[in-house]
């Protein structure tokens, strides 16, 4: 009990951590910077593959132009399935014919419910649309992980302040707890709560 090894008053009682319950309003302020900056940088990677896209787009119709003109010798180059089974090169333009309906057939369950752009309801509640996110990235040019962050996260300036600087917590008095007390939570992108609370 006593000695080298008596358990002092700081060390046997009080919390770990010392967490204050409000964010102090620096610390709010620096959130709402890294919400912005996060938002920033999905719209500038959502304008880069669109802007590349349109870009491929061209120059695949220029490569398609290319490809449409007559040979020289008057000759256009259609071989049949005999010729082209001769080399390998053949042998796989005529498999990616042949095999088109099985790459397109998808095997086992259907899409995710993820997969699906979400849509809300007339009630509010958003619920999986019938358009695939697959669908709507290659319509934009983009990809799913995107269009997914656009259609289920809000912007800082749409996020209300509640959700902001809390979050959805169950085993909290009132369903509620600063956004501050999530470990890591200047890593973690925490916009979404369950409506109602």
């Amino acid at each position: 009990m006593f000695g080298a090894f008596r358990p002092t008053a700081p060390l046997s009682g009080g919390l770990l951590w010392k967490i204050p319950w409000r964010i102090s309003r620096h610390q709010k302020a620096r959130h709402r910077q890294r919400l912005r900056r996060v938002d920033n940088i999905v719209s500038v990677l959502d304008n880069a593959l669109q802007r590349q896209a349109g870009i491929s787009a061209q120059q695949s119709t220029r490569t398609q132009q290319t490809a449409q003109v007559p040979h020289p010798e008057g000759v256009e180059g259609q071989a049949t399935p005999e010729e082209l089974s001769h080399t390998a090169e053949g042998l796989r333009m005529l498999a990616r014919d042949t095999n088109k309906d099985v790459a397109q057939r998808r095997h086992g369950k259907g899409a995710k419910q993820g997969d699906y752009v979400p849509e809300q309801n007339p009630v509010g509640i958003e619920v999986p649309g019938k358009r695939l996110l697959r669908d709507v990235a290659a319509e934009h040019g983009t990809t799913k992980l995107i269009e997914r962050w656009k259609a289920e996260m809000p912007t800082e300036g749409e996020m209300l302040a509640k959700d902001k600087y809390t979050m959805f917590d169950k085993k909290v008095r009132g369903y509620r707890k600063g956004v501050h007390k999530l470990p890591k939570w200047t890593r973690v992108s925490q916009r979404l709560n369950p409506p109602g609370f």
